[in-house]
């Protein structure tokens, strides 16, 4: 199982070819991820701003993949 600490958040700054995004962290890191099995599996949309949870490849820090979208917003309570 991967280890928690090479997940990062990071926002999608553009879409390259072959279905890889460059990513920015918060720390200012750009990073090249393409989507993870189970997100392509699963049709979840990515788009340029949106944030995301990266898992950082272990050999190349610069290079990664995309876990899932990043809830940004707080949930909205039920009237």
């Amino acid at each position: 199982m991967a280890d928690n600490d090479d997940n990062v958040i990071a926002t999608i700054t553009a879409e390259l070819p072959h279905r890889l995004f460059r990513l920015q962290t918060r720390d200012g890191a750009l990073i090249t991820a393409g989507a993870s099995s189970d997100a392509a599996r699963l049709g979840i949309p990515f788009r340029l701003g949106m944030s995301v949870t990266v898992r950082r490849a272990r050999l190349d820090p610069a290079r990664g993949t995309i876990i899932a979208p990043t809830q940004t917003d707080p949930p909205r309570e039920k009237p």
